[in-house]
């Protein structure tokens, strides 16, 4: 797996480079080790609230140390060219800490309102998060799936995190067993890549394979299975099919977690493997993710019409927001690359915080995720109603919010690099998707009966006020996170 004449001397000065090119990973590393033994040596009735600060400070410590390593600047490898500090995975750190900050946030009442283990929680969100900034970092084939398999088993029990419900149960064996078939995939495509480049490490496989033709039948099949395997993670049709049921029988935090963050790390993962491995062979792998990307569009908005459950409608909708990210993975390039890293940021708010929403709703009997649920939160809660307009317009694609603007961003892409079609595919399922998006506000400001007013915790509330916030700040002002993004494309962009 290490390149032949590989100096594997390791001195005191390598060791405090490499630890500080991984410096988020390891903060958060170290703060999960300490939730455990929190979680170990206090009395029940502390242990939760306990775990949760623990895993907030956590969280907060890594995103800092990311933010300080991108202001630094000039990441490099580590560990025998294993793992990379560069901008590319700082800013999916980044993203990666936001994201565990608001769940963790979103989470806390949500679980005491359930009576579901809190301390239990907080520490599988913090491997899975751990997973996912290993996907980002990765730099060989043996560390992205390190990664893939850290965030994977965290993610399949907690989806089955409420043990006494049995749609939990069942949604968290159907993400095991799909999910192991995706990962069987994923490894034996990259078992045959290494069989045709002689190596894991993803920048000699862009070296060794410059001057593989289209023709190389071990590599093609390798690329054939990995974009099987990555399109299952990504919930990209047509290998979605485990998306919705698992996205309604999982508990609402988990959900919403899984919706922004695996999609992320499996971009992240995707554009590493592909767009800086492979490069050279990017018409054949650009085809395969074309087909996926219609495909994905296409059935995604039009299954989300007939839905009736918000979850499973978001869970469609993703499928859709697959197939318009994936239009600039094809594209490439700085332009494309940096439309998708600002979307898929963007996407953490509006996606997440219409899942905070439904979340508020959940009564000690379970989740509530109809739309009859939501008859009347213009009068129950009008600054929730507010919020989830935002979030449904914004995924909508409306002006002047994010979810416009990062379409522009990768439709512009698209045209720029000849795949015109494609964009005026996705224009017109845009067009379709405003019909369910605006579906959900319907129920919303009716006027509904009179019932219990829907409350929200601090942190609930500093969540979803928070998304909302950034759903129209990033949009009004996209400049900033857009510069972030080419920044964070230009290690794959200029290997």
């Amino acid at each position: 797996m290490i390149p032949a004449g590989t100096d594997l001397t390791y001195t005191w000065s390598q060791a405090v480079n490499d630890l500080s090119q991984i410096s988020p990973i390891v903060a958060l590393i170290g703060f999960f080790l300490l939730a455990i033994v929190v979680d170990l040596v206090l009395p029940r009735a502390r242990r939760s609230g306990a775990t949760a600060m623990v895993a907030v400070v956590g969280f907060s410590y890594s995103l800092g140390t990311a933010v300080f390593r991108w202001q630094l600047g000039g990441g490099g490898y580590a560990y025998h060219r294993f793992a990379t500090g560069d901008d590319f995975a700082l800013f999916f750190e980044v993203l990666f800490a936001s994201l565990g900050i608001l769940t963790v946030a979103l989470s806390h009442s949500y679980l005491k309102k359930r009576r579901l283990l809190e301390s239990e929680f907080h520490i599988l969100i913090m491997a899975a998060v751990i997973g996912m900034m290993v996907l980002a970092s990765a730099t060989s084939l043996v560390t992205v799936f390190l990664g893939l398999e850290l965030l994977s088993i965290s993610l399949y029990i907690v989806c089955g995190f409420a043990r006494t419900d049995s749609a939990s149960q069942e949604a968290a064996a159907k993400y095991l067993l799909v999910g192991g078939v995706a990962s069987a995939f994923v490894l034996f495509g990259m078992a045959l890549v290494y069989g045709g480049a002689g190596t894991t490490i993803i920048p000699d496989i862009a070296k060794n394979l410059a001057s593989t033709t289209g023709t190389n039948p071990l590599i093609l099949l390798g690329i054939v299975l990995m974009g099987v395997g990555f399109a299952f993670k990504v919930s990209a049709a047509p290998f979605h099919m485990w998306t919705p049921d698992v996205y309604q029988g999982a508990p609402i935090p988990v959900t919403a977690f899984m919706s922004v963050g695996t999609k992320a790390a499996a971009f992240a993962m995707i554009v590493r493997v592909f767009s800086a491995g492979l490069p050279h062979l990017a018409p054949e792998w650009q085809t395969l993710l074309a087909f996926v990307a219609a495909t994905s569009m296409i059935v995604g908005n039009l299954m989300a019409i007939a839905q009736t459950s918000l979850k499973r409608l978001l869970a469609y909708s993703g499928v859709a927001q697959a197939g318009y990210i994936l239009i600039g993975v094809i594209a490439g390039g700085k332009t494309g690359l940096s439309a998708v890293l600002y979307y898929l940021f963007v996407y953490m708010f509006m996606n997440f915080g219409a899942f905070a929403v439904v979340t508020l709703l959940a009564g000690p009997e379970g989740d509530r995720d109809s739309f009859a649920d939501l008859q009347g939160l213009g009068r129950r809660n009008p600054v929730l109603a507010v919020a989830m307009t935002i979030f449904m317009l914004s995924l909508a694609g409306f002006p002047p919010s994010v979810g416009f603007f990062g379409k522009l961003f990768l439709f512009t892409a698209g045209v720029s690099a000849g795949y015109t079609w494609l964009v005026v595919l996705a224009v017109l399922m845009s067009a379709v998707s405003v019909f369910y998006y605006v579906r959900v506000l319907s129920p919303v400001w009716s006027p509904g009966p009179l019932v219990e007013r829907v409350r929200s915790s601090v942190s609930s509330g500093f969540a979803i006020v928070l998304s909302g916030v950034a759903s129209i700040a990033l949009g009004l002002y996209p400049t900033a996170l857009l510069i972030a993004g080419q920044l964070g494309a230009d290690p794959i962009v200029k290997p």
